[in-house]
């Protein structure tokens, strides 16, 4: 199988509603024949094309008689992957996209052949001419158009950092970004970069935060040593500020009130050099189990996961934790660069409703903390209805907690995924 159709079978499943997209991929090429190099082609499609639905929509739309929302899945979906590549691929010759396009078709929607053909030939000849939405008229519309953000999601940008700013989070999101690990300080080696360079990983340590390296170029955990005999864990810069900020001491009682897949947990039980005690809450059950592997492999032995309601008091806990950790759960903005999926499976109709949960959870989270104790509150969101306001609102509820500090982590700014961390002591 060749990448654009691996890449057209992914899509369509994730269009149908029916998985993520890295789900999807990871299906379809465990399912089918498909090489190293069109696995690679077929990922840059998919992303791509997720990435860029909304522009690449508007494209289509002015080059097409029937409208997007009448075409079949199968229709649309051929048609973005060929004008992506048309629009912005320059390596690929537009006769090779159109006329593998009218291949797909004529395999998955075979008497829309020559429509799918007929567009994107139009495409083609007038790619240089397509007349965007005027920045003067709307400039939420324009920026939605042409960075692929649905209006609702540029507003709210706009009204929390302004145009300026807003612009260049949206390009951030638009680019790809290099992952990041963090050593396993449990299984410290002086020679932690030359055996990553043994297992084929080029990384180089973020002066920034201890023990977080850059990778340059893939990272492929199922081939490499260093990962299996646990010498460090994926984990993105900005997340692991989040146990930093805990400040997380040997011989503590802390409570993770979210904590699959257990990233955060485990960074924690790190710095507690595995003394003391870690209870990690997760509220799906067969989550917990991934909390449990990756403290396995980490040679971790403090962590007690356990499938609770995160929202209701653990009576046993009220005033006992040293610090308490709350990543609540969230819309997500923050890491649109690595989850595109998030633009479209995302509605504003769900804002309301987790600024509701963020904020019962918190008061949970407010019980556990003995005095003298840390609750640190993050998000992987850039909204301050979230965050900030989210923080406001708890702090003119609970009088017997003080901010510390509070920072968000923009992508355009640090390489790393937009987030939002609130640092509070219980006095």
């Amino acid at each position: 199988m060749n990448g654009r159709e691996a890449a057209f079978l992914a899509l369509l499943k994730f269009e149908r509603g029916k998985t993520y997209i890295n789900l999807a991929l990871n299906e379809v090429f465990s399912k089918n024949d498909v090489s190293e190099l069109e696995r690679s082609f077929a990922t840059e499609l998919t992303c791509g094309c997720l990435k860029n639905r909304l522009l690449l929509d508007y494209v289509i739309s002015r080059f097409s008689k029937i409208k997007i929302r009448k075409m079949s899945a199968q229709v649309r979906t051929i048609l973005e992957i060929g004008a992506f590549q048309i629009i912005m691929l320059d390596r690929v010759p537009d006769s090779a996209a159109c006329d593998e396009s009218v291949k797909l078709a004529r395999k998955f929607a075979g008497r829309s052949r020559g429509f799918v053909n007929g567009v994107l030939r139009s495409l083609c000849r007038g790619k240089n001419d397509i007349v965007y939405p005027d920045r003067a008229d709307d400039e939420a519309e324009y920026l939605s158009v042409m960075f692929s953000f649905p209006k609702w999601m540029v507003e709210h940008i706009i009204s929390d950092y302004g145009i300026d700013t807003c612009e260049k989070i949206l390009a951030a999101a638009n680019k790809a970004y290099s992952p990041y690990i963090r050593q396993n300080r449990l299984k410290n080696s002086d020679n932690f970069i030359g055996l990553l360079e043994a297992d084929g990983i080029n990384a180089e340590p973020e002066p920034e935060i201890e023990g977080c390296f850059k990778v340059h170029g893939s990272l492929n955990i199922s081939e490499s040593d260093t990962y299996k005999n646990g010498l460090y864990t994926i984990q993105n810069r900005s997340s692991q500020s989040a146990a930093l900020a805990l400040e997380p001491k040997p011989g503590m009682f802390v409570i993770d009130m979210c904590a699959a897949p257990g990233g955060k947990t485990t960074h924690i039980a790190e710095l507690m050099n595995n003394q003391g005690e870690i209870r990690a809450f997760d509220i799906h059950e067969h989550k917990i189990d991934l909390i449990n592997a990756a403290a396995k492999r980490l040679g971790i032995d403090i962590i007690k996961a356990e499938a609770r309601d995160a929202s209701v008091p653990a009576s046993d806990f009220i005033g006992k934790a040293d610090r308490v950790l709350l990543d609540a759960p969230c819309s997500g903005l923050g890491v649109i660069h690595s989850k595109p999926d998030i633009r479209w499976t995302r509605r504003e109709s769900d804002i309301d409703e987790l600024v509701k949960i963020q904020r019962k959870l918190l008061d949970v989270a407010a019980e556990y903390v003995k005095y003298g104790g840390i609750l640190v509150y993050s998000t992987c969101t850039i909204l301050k209805t979230e965050n900030e306001r989210q923080i406001d609102r708890f702090l003119e509820k609970h009088c017997d907690f003080k901010l510390v500090s509070q920072k968000t982590l923009l992508t355009h700014e640090t390489g790393g995924s937009g987030f939002y961390i609130a640092k509070l002591v219980r006095v």
